[in-house]
């Protein structure tokens, strides 16, 4: 009686674990960008996400570095927001928005 306890009970998380049915199918397609990045939403994106961290306009005052005026390049700022650093969580924006944030990022950096 345990083997077959455990035979269905192995078999039942073997086809849970490959449907993946708590994966989100609908954050891959929409993780694509829709269209031309929009500094303007970048902004307010940056306001509710990133703010709290790196200051108002990104001008400091929190544990995150200072954006404004920095020498960061939006390839760097692309790969911290992807990939987190330190305290950072990765991928606090994707897609649309990041490209809307890196929009909004490329008009306060001086890099």
């Amino acid at each position: 009686m345990p083997a077959i306890i455990f035979v269905v009970v192995s078999g039942t998380v073997f086809v849970l674990a490959e449907l993946h049915p708590a994966k989100d199918e609908g954050a891959a397609a929409s993780a694509a960008p829709a269209g031309p990045a929009d500094a303007a939403n970048g902004e307010q994106l940056f306001a509710d996400n990133c703010a709290g961290c790196h200051g108002e306009g990104g001008t400091g005052g929190g544990i995150g570095p200072t954006l404004a005026g920095s020498q960061i390049s939006l390839t760097e700022a692309r790969s911290t927001i992807e990939n987190g650093s330190g305290v950072m969580p990765a991928d606090l924006v994707s897609g649309q928005e990041l490209e809307d944030v890196l929009a909004y990022l490329g008009t306060i950096v001086g890099g």
